[in-house]
């Protein structure tokens, strides 16, 4: 490279733009808010190691440099310090007049198409690349292209071809751009830079954003963000340029074609996402940023440890995107990001491994199981006991949430009435009422029962009582049994009732009996002289036993009634005594006469007389006993105090008060109360349980043997031995004899059989079971699939089993099949009968001809045209607006406008694609335009800059005063954009006068300008942005410009003398203070986006001075 071209572009750049570069060294503003910082622009080529695939002087050779009319030949070797043409000079240090340069092969190694040559040069990290420049020491190749890769190992991505066949070549067209919308990172083909002129000295220098309409919106594309990343460039060398004398293989030609670069050079910067400002080499030796901002990574492309409250993002011109600090209150040293978080509570950090107990995405809160009163107080554990507990997490006081029956803070003790704490709480005392005392025992349950009770839960009448009542102080009555068992249980056949007589008066001496059925009752009290009443029990009072006899008295003056009773029950040789007393004197409600009423309870029970003495002074006015009567019908209430005994051996009847069969009294005729024994009958049967006489034998039964056993039949009073002869039944069953007739007739058929000899089968089987009129048939069981009453009388033929009462819609000999108009699997048996066969119900819209024809298995009924569905209740896809016997319409979706045929099956409105609207999908919606398959693409009109947000139909907006662009988006040249008013107002005269006259190389012109400057803007903003846009053209391309140095010395010569009569720092402080009061008048140029100065001035300039200054 020319060092003194070299050392001009230095110094224009570092003195002109010294205000620019510093606003680019901190990550941080005056004030030490975060701001976007970039590392310095360079060439990243520079001197790093290029691997080539191929280099000359291996083996060492000949080779001839193409001068137009001469040719001079050389000698290379690639193990020789001064005749090698290594890689190494690609990227080294090097001055037009001593140039270096890397060599490959001549076109007599094979070095042509379609054997290419590669450059692969490896940056290290992720750059940011500007531009890529290639220098040729030899002509420009016909053919050759840049790829470049974005991650190590990673794939090879097309960056740009050259060639003058294209299509032929990379099947791409020649000159293509990239219009709005389209894929931004396609690589282009240009044919621009493919002529074998000149031969030596050929420049190709690519733009990675130029024709990227994204260009100027850079902190809005991650697509161009990614475009422009790359660690690897890949320069492939695949057809030599050539004047066509290869052709006849002369040595000395071929020698002559070969691929020279004299510099290869990479502009860009290192790429840390606008988080650092400068790059250096880690521990490991690889090249990292120096990250700023709370960031992390080799690109800065991560938050930093405990920096996770939000999501990381690039650094823009408006905002710094700083990572933020988690808020873990101090008591975690690591978080995570929790994108879920972010979402609903705005911080996103979620802290990890939060200390004290604590927890929540701040470590704000207690961990599960431990609580707090206050904020400041440190959590404490809950101990909820495991097994008394809802949950182990208690409440801000610490009490814990018990289960059922539980009580305590740590809910571990059982409540009154409860016990057995254990998983689910404890469990209730399931202590009967009617047989415990108390509740029962906490630890294990037990109950404390009453005296006649037993078991676990005091619910079961000790042995030798029964009927547990709750007013029983025993709990069971003691078993009555006339003595003979101590089992015993409450009947079920009686009803309880009361027996009671009102007596008024008593007249004279005569005597009157208390008639009660089966029972004359004797009172006897004192007063003041006894008078005796004598009546007589009779009867048996066995359903009294345990109740209750209440006596009322009546007198016309309280004084004259009895104070106490005797009463005296006498039966059976026994005589029972008992003293009553009064307990509180009452009134009757009719009369209002004094009253008193004597209760005692019956444990005694037979015929006995009680003398009385009656004073005429009072009278007997009501007795009552309760009793119990045998119920036809399920009537309340119940009288369970009624026994029913279980007899021991000997024993039967209810209350073991007869002797069982083939016993007898001990002593005969003794009464319920004797012992019962065995009969002995001496070879003729059992004898007479009261009397000891004989029963029957021979097959005979009955009292008298008047009856045969069962499976015989005959009369047995003839006295013959073989009266009683078996039954003609199958399997000896019983049977009767007609005695009018004689005839025989079977009463227990085997199971499925009837009739008189059993010769028929029961209702629900077919058959012939004993062969009458055929073949023995036994008798099976209809097979009707389930589908019949199974109680039903006559549901299927005798005979033949053909069922006769299908039920659920069913039909057929076995109600295998729906029937007409029904549908469904009649054979279904995990199915109800009414579930199996259900009915078409054909869509009376839908439906072509009845309604209740459907496929019998499936229940498709049959539907007009369009029409679907199993009830053609539904129009087809396309279709719509069903209607009675006409069917569906079709939809008409317009096919370019609708993402589908189908549409609303009501309304017909079809599906639209973005942006169109319309019943048919067929017109743009308001503020979109370019109706097509893809849809219809949104104007995006500037809503500041366009006078209507709708566009024309090439997607133009109609622009406002002063805006310009497809958007309205730009402002109009001359103009500038005020950000106060958001409008493009026209700039100062100066501003046009300095920038028309900006390209003088005159002296005089320079000097005669400078005059117009002083006296038009007093050295004020217009000569500030004179400087400024002479700076425009020579900041960033040092390198292009070295190019062509010599062309423009003379013009740098004259900008150095002019630049030199102004102060750098001047105009540096008042570049600054100028910037904080408004953004410029050049409304390409905005203080936030300083950065991107780089970018777009090579843009300009390659689109406008690229063609003229490149190709020369």
């Amino acid at each position: 490279m020319d060092s003194s071209a070299l050392h001009s572009l230095l110094f224009l750049f570092f003195t002109t733009f010294c205000h620019v570069l510093a606003g680019m060294d901190s990550c941080y503003d005056e004030e030490g808010v975060p701001s976007r910082c970039l590392p310095k622009f360079e060439n990243a080529a520079f001197n790093r190691t290029v691997i080539v695939s191929n280099v000359c002087g291996i083996p060492p050779e000949d080779y001839c440099m193409q001068t137009g009319s001469t040719r001079s030949c050389h000698f290379c070797d690639a193990l020789d310090l001064e005749l090698n043409r290594n890689a190494t000079y690609l990227t080294d240090f090097h001055t037009d007049e001593e140039p270096t340069w890397w060599q490959s092969q001549s076109m007599f190694y094979g070095v042509q198409y379609p054997n290419s040559v590669n450059i692969t040069l490896h940056l290290g990290k992720a750059f940011e690349i500007t531009y890529v420049r290639l220098k040729f020491y030899t002509s420009r190749p016909e053919s050759f292209a840049i790829y470049k890769r974005t991650e190590e190992n990673g794939p090879w991505q097309p960056y740009q071809y050259y060639s003058a066949s294209c299509h032929k070549m990379y099947r791409r067209d020649s000159k293509g751009f990239i219009r709005p919308g389209e894929n931004e990172r396609m690589a282009l083909c240009t044919d621009e830079f493919s002529d074998i002129s000149p031969l030596t000295g050929g420049n190709v220098a690519f733009s990675t954003l130029e024709g990227r309409p994204s260009a100027y919106n850079f902190d809005q594309s991650p697509v161009l963000q990614d475009w422009v990343t790359a660690t690897d460039i890949l320069i492939s060398l695949d057809r030599l340029n050539t004047f066509g004398d290869e052709f006849f293989k002369d040595p000395k030609v071929l020698r002559s074609y070969f691929y020279a670069i004299s510099d290869f050079s990479v502009g860009g910067r290192c790429k840390c996402n606008g988080h650092a400002s400068d790059c250096v080499t880690n521990e490991e030796g690889r090249l990292v940023c120096a990250c700023e901002h709370n960031t992390a990574g080799a690109d800065c492309q991560n938050c930093a440890p405990f920096y996770q409250d939000r999501p990381w993002a690039r650094a823009t011109a408006n905002s710094a995107n700083q990572c933020v600090r988690c808020n873990c209150s101090g008591l975690a040293d690591e978080c995570v990001f929790d994108a879920e978080q972010y979402r609903s509570t705005g911080s996103g950090g979620r802290c990890v491994g939060c200390r004290e107990n604590t927890a929540g995405p701040h470590c704000e809160s207690c961990r599960e199981n431990f609580f707090r009163s206050l904020p400041q107080q440190p959590c404490q554990n809950c101990n909820c006991n495991a097994v008394g507990s809802m949950s182990l997490q208690c409440d801000a006081e610490g009490v814990c949430l018990c289960w059922t029956g539980v009580s305590g803070v740590r809910c571990d003790i059982c409540k009154s009435g409860f016990h057995s704490l254990g998983p689910g709480g404890c469990r209730l005392c399931e202590c009967d009422a009617r047989g415990s005392v108390g509740v029962c025992s906490a630890e294990d349950g037990r109950c404390h029962c009453k005296t006649n009770v037993e078991g676990q839960s005091c619910n079961r009448c000790r042995p030798g009582s029964f009927n547990l009542l709750l007013e029983n102080p025993d709990g069971c009555k003691k078993c009555f049994c006339f003595g003979h068992s101590l089992v015993c249980s409450p009947s079920n056949q009686y009803m309880a009732i009361n027996i009671t007589s009102d007596f008024l008066e008593v007249s004279g001496h005569k005597f009157y009996s208390l008639f009660f059925p089966k029972l004359t009752l004797s009172i006897l009290f004192y007063h003041i002289f006894p008078i005796y009443y004598f009546h007589k029990y009779l009867g048996n009072s066995l359903l009294s036993y345990g109740r209750t006899l209440s006596v009322s008295f009546t007198a016309e003056l309280e004084e004259l009634l009895p104070r106490s009773v005797t009463v005296m029950l006498e039966g059976s040789g026994i005589l029972v005594t008992a003293d009553l007393y009064s307990e509180q004197k009452t009134y009757s409600s009719l009369e209002k006469m004094p009253i008193n009423t004597f209760t005692l309870r019956c444990v005694c029970v037979s015929e006995f007389d009680i003398p009385n003495y009656l004073l005429d002074t009072s009278q007997l006015s009501r007795v009552s006993l309760e009793s119990a009567v045998r119920k036809n019908y399920n009537m309340s209430p119940h009288a369970s105090w009624v026994e029913e005994c279980t007899c021991p051996t000997g024993f039967t009847g209810q209350f073991c008060e007869r002797c069982a069969p083939g016993f007898t009294r001990e002593n005969p005729n003794g009464g319920p109360f004797s012992p019962c024994v065995p009969c002995n009958c001496n070879q003729h049967g059992t004898c007479h349980a009261e009397t000891g006489v004989c029963d029957c034998r021979d097959f005979t039964t009955g009292r008298y043997c008047d009856l045969c056993e069962d499976g015989y039949y005959g009369n047995p009073l003839t006295g013959s031995p073989i009266d009683c002869i078996p039954c003609p039944c199958p399997d000896r069953t019983t049977c009767a004899q007609v005695l009018e007739t004689g005839d025989v007739i079977c009463t227990n058929c085997p199971a499925g059989q009837r009739g008189v000899r059993c010769e028929l089968c029961e209702d629900g089987f077919y058959g012939n079971p004993l062969g009458w009129g055929g073949k023995v048939q036994p008798c099976v069981r209809c097979e009707c699939n389930g589908n019949v009453d199974p109680n039903a009388v006559g549901v299927c033929d005798h005979m033949t089993g053909r069922c006769l009462k299908c039920l659920g819609h069913t039909t057929g000999d076995h109600c295998e099949k729906c029937r007409s108009g029904y549908y469904g699997n009649a054979l279904a048996n995990e199915l109800n009968p009414e579930q199996k066969c259900k009915p078409c119900s054909c869509n009376v819209a839908g439906t072509s001809g009845s309604l209740n024809v459907c496929h019998p298995d499936t229940g498709k009924c049959v539907c007009l045209s369009h029409v679907t569905g199993r009830d053609c209740g539904q129009c087809e896809t396309g279709f719509f607006n069903l209607q009675p016997g006409l069917g569906c319409e079709m939809c008409n979706c317009n096919p370019i406008g609708s993402s589908s045929s189908a549409c609303h099956p009501i309304t017909g409105q079809c599906m639209c694609r973005t942006g169109v609207e319309g019943l048919s999908c067929d017109t743009c919606r308001m503020g979109f335009f370019g109706f097509s398959s893809r849809g219809c693409r949104a104007c995006n009109c500037d809503p500041m800059g366009s006078t209507s947000m709708q566009c024309h139909d090439n997607g133009t907006c109609s622009c406002r005063h002063g805006f310009v662009g497809y958007k309205c988006d730009k402002c109009e040249l001359n103009y500038y954009q005020n950000h106060l008013t958001h409008q493009c107002e026209e700039c100062p005269v100066c501003y046009s006068l300095i920038r028309d006259q900006v390209g003088f190389p005159q002296r005089e012109r320079e000097r005669e300008r400078e005059r117009e400057i002083d006296e038009c803007c007093d050295f004020s903003i217009c000569k500030y942005n004179y400087i400024y846009t002479l700076s425009l053209h020579f900041l960033f391309f040092p390198t292009l410009l070295c190019v062509q140095a010599n062309k423009l010395k003379a013009r740098l010569k004259e900008l150095e003398r002019l630049l030199s009569s102004y102060d750098c720092n001047r105009y540096s402080r008042y570049y600054r203070g100028s910037q904080q009061q408004h953004n410029g008048l050049d409304n390409h140029i905005q203080r936030d986006q300083v950065e991107d100065y780089l970018p777009n001035a090579l843009e300009d300039l390659l689109a406008i001075q690229g063609k003229n200054l490149l190709s020369a």
